[in-house]
């Protein structure tokens, strides 16, 4: 649930908790208003008849005899029904219009019953009309609080469409507020997001309120002190690796000057040996030979230890020519996959770390379609593209192979690939669904 949604749901309920409540109070107060009126008006109506009766005690006979009440008269007096009645129950006169209403109801049904439900029954006044102790009639009159009933509904919905229209801007205004509030947030949350896809220039802009403007100031430091920290880690890597191919190097310098040199000599004594004995001891030619194809054997051993170690090519032709040369090797030795490299905007001026990065990146992709991806073909793109700001050169190898799960994936180098790429302050990127397909970006300068 949004911060919005709820802070509208709890100021709905107080709203409309308040609603009730006043509705409440506002039907208490009309019953005991309407009870007041209808009996204030009862009270002066039979106040003012006793009055005219007492001064004239004629009056009854002669109002009767001609009708001269005229109590249609008294129409507009709302809160009462006035009937005068004949010794015989006929109504005589009354104030009551033909239809029996003196104005427009306004007030719902179920609202007047609700109101004569929690007022006391209202009861009719009688007045005899007698003259020298004949009873000629009757004066009738019955409280009618309809009208006032209508007067209050009508006062009552006033104030809740009052009330209503309060609600609806009250919770406009929260929900524009809020909104306000937490625009900064979509910042905060792109911020992350660009983060989290590996942006360390990601910062956020100084907040108008001071609780978010700590939160951006905090970001913006944690943010500082991670790129010191991965730029510190990636420096830390890349003198590693560097280390690493220095060993090799020598490494490969010490078996091709030393071991490779004791193999040629041992090949080349072998195969002076088997001349030799062919002649003169020829029980010895057999060793003599197998001696010789086992020091070819070593020597080839070697040579591919060599190019593993450090690819003299590469110091030899540059890095397009060398990764040319190591898809053509590796075709001739996977006919049954095929192979396609395209080289493109590689200039012979890359830093070795570079330029080995790269080298190793296809040499291991290749080595894993070979033992892992069971494909039958392979395209690898190398060519420049400026990302950033940045020239650099990005990689791709896609086979269409199998594929492997994202757990698998430590045991096919690719922690090895991505600490390279990283190292020099790249961009690492492998999918496997239809085959697999790694992307690799390195700056050609990269700190």
């Amino acid at each position: 649930m949004t911060l919005k949604l709820r802070l509208n749901l709890i100021i709905t309920a107080l709203l409309l908790v308040v609603m009730f409540a006043g509705a409440y109070l506002s039907l208490n107060n009309a019953r005991q208003n309407a009870h007041a009126e209808v009996v204030s008006a009862e009270k002066l109506v039979l106040y003012l008849f006793d009055t005219a009766i007492l001064n004239d005690p004629n009056l009854a006979q002669r109002k009767l005899a001609t009708n001269g009440f005229h109590l249609q008269q008294l129409k507009h007096m709302r809160h009462l029904k006035i009937e005068l009645i004949d010794s015989m129950g006929k109504v005589i006169d009354s104030n009551q219009t033909q239809d029996g209403q003196t104005f427009q109801n306004e007030a719902p049904a179920w609202f007047e019953r609700l109101l004569n439900q929690l007022t006391e029954q209202w009861e009719p006044s009688v007045r005899k009309l007698e003259y020298q102790g004949i009873i000629l009639g009757e004066l009738v009159i019955t409280p009618d609080p309809t009208y006032e009933y209508a007067e209050k509904w009508k006062q009552i919905t006033d104030l809740l469409t009052l009330v209503l229209i309060f609600f609806v801007l009250v919770n406009l205004m929260v929900m524009w507020a809020v909104s306000q509030a937490l625009k900064p947030t979509n910042k905060i949350l792109d911020a992350l997001n660009e983060l989290e896809n590996g942006n360390l220039a990601a910062r956020l802009p100084a907040f108008k309120l001071p609780e978010l403007s700590r939160i951006g100031e905090k970001f913006n430091r944690m943010v500082e002190k991670l790129q010191l920290s991965i730029l510190q880690n990636h420096k830390l890597t890349q003198q590693l690796i560097t280390l690493q191919e220095e060993e090799r190097k020598n490494l490969a310098r010490e078996l091709h000057d030393e071991f490779g040199q004791c193999l040629t000599a041992i090949n080349t004594d072998a195969s002076v040996i088997s001349k030799v004995a062919d002649k003169k001891y020829p029980e010895l030619k057999e060793s003599a030979i197998a001696i010789s194809q086992l020091s070819k054997h070593l020597i080839d051993m070697v040579s591919g230890l060599l190019q593993q170690l450090r690819p003299g090519i590469l110091d030899e032709l540059g890095l397009a020519l060398a990764l040319q040369d190591l898809v053509d090797t590796w075709k001739s030795r996977h006919k049954n996959i095929a192979c396609e490299i395209k080289i493109s905007g590689i200039n012979e001026d890359l830093s070795e770390a570079i330029s080995v990065a790269i080298y190793r990146l296809v040499q291991e992709s290749l080595t894993n379609v070979a033992r892992h991806a069971e494909a039958s073909k392979v395209n690898i793109e190398v060519f420049k593209l400026t990302q950033s700001g940045k020239d650099g050169l990005q990689v791709m190898v896609k086979d269409n192979g199998k594929g492997f799960l994202a757990e698998q994936s430590s045991g096919f180098g690719l922690p090895g690939m991505r600490e390279r790429v990283e190292g020099l302050g790249g961009s690492f990127n492998i999918q496997s669904s239809n085959g697999t397909e790694i992307n690799a970006w390195i700056a050609i300068k990269p700190y």
